[in-house]
């Protein structure tokens, strides 16, 4: 395998890979490069070129470098390579989550949830809080674990790397479970009911709830020994 360096701030050393030596030796048993990017518009012209079948998503506006002005040094591409074919991709940045929050509520037109304010308020202190998005997996590997090991880099370089306090997502609600075993975050809550649904992410495009999950840097870091049990 290879790391691919294509990120101004963001480095994957050897400290860092031999702290993570397990989630390095799945990819390298399976002939996979990791990229690091920092070229976000890179990452929409790609997803979005895809066809409906393969992403029949909204590309996350968040990550959009047309409309954002954030997408700087606490902002990464994850790229997950089989020779030059990418089959696997994930974006992260650091973003407040009231200013997640308001935009959000914004954009969709619904009305503000103080008690999803309440129960994210691990997410409002002060810190670096990293929202993750632009999780796709092309649909010849699903069923890999390509997804959820590529989740786990991400966050291994927001806790190591970027010193974050926390990571956090959105996803609908079908995929609770998805969330909290696989991609092993702390919390998942409700966000929000969109009533046109098809806002977005993996599902179906009736679905209408939306969760909010998120983890912290410690918690994370206590959880590892057993993470590393899943690449196996």
């Amino acid at each position: 395998m290879a790391i691919i360096d294509n990120h101004k701030s963001v480095k994957i050393d050897k400290s860092f890979e031999d702290k993570h030596p397990e989630m390095f030796k799945f990819f390298n048993d399976r002939n996979l490069d990791v990229e690091v990017n920092d070229d976000f518009k890179g990452l929409k012209t790609f997803l979005t070129s895809l066809s409906n079948e393969d992403y029949p998503y909204t590309y996350d506006g968040y990550f959009d470098p047309d409309i954002q002005i954030d997408l700087d040094t606490n902002a990464f591409v994850l790229y997950l390579k089989q020779g030059d074919n990418v089959i696997s991709t994930y974006a992260a940045k650091s973003l407040n989550f009231h200013n997640f929050y308001d935009r959000f509520i914004n954009y969709f037109n619904i009305e503000s949830n103080n008690e999803t304010l309440t129960l994210t308020q691990p997410l409002t202190s002060s810190g670096i809080h990293m929202y993750s998005s632009c999780q796709w997996v092309s649909k010849e590997h699903r069923g890999n674990g390509f997804g959820m090991i590529l989740d786990h880099l991400k966050k291994n370089i927001c806790f190591d790397i970027l010193n974050a306090n926390s990571n956090y997502a959105i996803h609908k609600e079908t995929f609770i479970n998805y969330h909290l075993n696989r991609l092993s975050y702390d919390v998942s809550v409700n966000l929000a009911t969109i009533p046109q649904g098809n806002v977005g992410g993996a599902g179906d495009s009736e679905d209408k709830i939306y969760n909010i999950c998120w983890i912290k840097k410690d918690p994370w870091l206590y959880k590892l020994n057993d993470i590393r049990k899943l690449y196996n």
